[in-house]
């Protein structure tokens, strides 16, 4: 077992979307990651990427649409939501503050182990932000 304090990870951008994530725990069955969109950042939802898992995300601070398939759920700090294998989910942040959440995956992707995830997102061409700057590319985290 080890334990992971999110302050002392570094940030992988996802893909070309002002979305980072941070991650803390891949096991066999479970992966998960704290998220940042900083104001104005976007994930469209992904229909391949939904038949692969089934997500749960948990509202860390400040607002956030939950984008479902086409329909758009407006979450809040303390807000949990279940997503469904197979429903396309992405995310936009249309507000003034950085929003961080926590989201879980089953099952784990493919081939997830967190001593290699640094290169694999540099192999990918994704933005890597060590843990000390973080607050500088996504804006405050006012948590925990």
């Amino acid at each position: 077992m080890s334990v992971r304090r999110f302050t002392e990870v570094e940030a992988y951008q996802h893909a070309d979307d002002g979305y980072y994530y941070r991650p803390l725990v891949a096991g066999k069955e479970l992966f998960s990651y704290v998220a940042h969109v900083p104001s104005g950042g976007y994930m469209p939802p992904d229909a391949e990427e939904a038949e692969l898992f089934e997500l749960s995300l948990f509202m860390l601070e400040g607002e956030l649409d939950g984008i479902l398939d086409e329909e758009r759920v407006p979450l809040t700090a303390g807000d949990a939501l279940h997503i469904p294998r197979g429903m396309p989910f992405g995310v936009e942040n249309r507000g003034p503050a950085t929003v961080s959440f926590v989201l879980s995956f089953a099952p784990p992707p493919p081939n997830v182990d967190l001593d290699t995830m640094k290169q694999s997102a540099i192999d990918r061409g994704r933005v890597v932000i060590e843990s000390t700057d973080v607050e500088d590319v996504v804006g405050p985290v006012t948590f925990p």
